[in-house]
């Protein structure tokens, strides 16, 4: 059942720095849910690994950055995202999935009186910002676009996670990311990167091996028999992605180039099909400031 780890009412202009979670291997199947200012359903829901951008079970470690990281051989996640807040109360519950009874210990941690807002980046985030989760679960057909965000307002991404899993090959890779904003309204909008490793700060399907640095990493890529597995992070910290109107962050599964130009990522349909890309299961967290 949801057990209650930490509630607090806030004095003025409070912000959680911290939080850190080890225990048995049933502690990864953990579900944690944030209440942010009385909310009936949680604004911010997740396992430890998928929200450090690692998917599939992969007990990599020790690894780093000053936002989050891994620092045991079993569990030991960590973050240090910004969740600002009035009211919170920051919930536990094993996963329905989770085979057999877990132990798990957790830290959480934060601060009053941030009356002057926090920095992400060169960004100042006002007081009354107010950090939401979207989290997407999807198989996704060949070629299939999905949108990762689609909000309302003014706000910053902050940063993103996924994994994906796909057959026979990594084709899914060629995907390209676009970003809808006001000034961005239709396809292609604003092409972010014209493959998955292009937006990951990597190139050639990541075949230089897996990395944690400050801005991207990918955390998770193997191939067992047809079944192929990925995962990664990437932050907006150093290269801001801040919207006034509202904004969509979408990708696609594979992609296509366009025989008069050449080019990748600007045709929504048609085209010729880059490599073989296969039916592929995603999740993905996107962090979003909103103001």
């Amino acid at each position: 059942t949801e057990q209650t780890l930490f509630a607090w009412d806030c004095s003025k202009d409070c912000v959680m720095t911290h939080f850190w979670a080890a225990g048995s291997p049933e502690a990864d199947q953990a579900i944690f849910r944030y209440y942010i200012d009385n909310e009936t359903a949680p604004s911010i829901e997740f396992t430890p690994a998928l929200a450090c951008g690692v998917g599939f079970d992969d007990q990599a470690a020790p690894w780093g950055t000053k936002w989050m990281g891994k620092g045991a051989k079993s569990t030991g996640w960590f973050h240090n995202f910004r969740i600002p807040f009035s009211s919170i109360r920051i919930t536990y519950q094993l996963s329905p999935d989770s085979p057999k009874d877990g132990e798990i210990w957790t830290i959480v941690r934060g601060t009053e009186g941030m009356s002057n807002g926090f920095k992400i980046g060169d960004v100042l985030l006002p007081p009354s910002s107010r950090l939401k989760l979207f989290e997407t679960n999807k198989k996704l057909d060949p070629l299939e676009f999905i949108d990762l965000v689609d909000v309302q307002g003014a706000g910053m991404l902050f940063m993103s996670t996924m994994q994906v899993q796909s057959q026979k090959n990594f084709n899914f890779m060629e995907g390209c990311f676009h970003y809808y904003d006001h000034g961005y309204t239709d396809f292609p909008g604003m092409i972010l990167s014209t493959g998955m490793e292009d937006y990951y700060d990597s190139a050639f399907y990541f075949n230089g091996g897996g990395f944690h640095a400050p801005v991207a990493g990918s955390t998770h890529k193997t191939q067992v028999g047809n079944t192929t597995q990925w995962s990664g992070y990437r932050f907006h910290e150093m290269d801001p992605i801040v919207f006034t109107n509202g904004m969509r962050f979408q990708w696609r599964n594979g992609d296509v180039t366009d025989a008069a130009t050449g080019r990748k990522c600007t045709l929504d349909r048609g085209g010729i099909l880059v490599g073989d890309p296969q039916a592929s299961t995603v999740k993905a967290l996107a962090w979003v400031y909103m103001f």
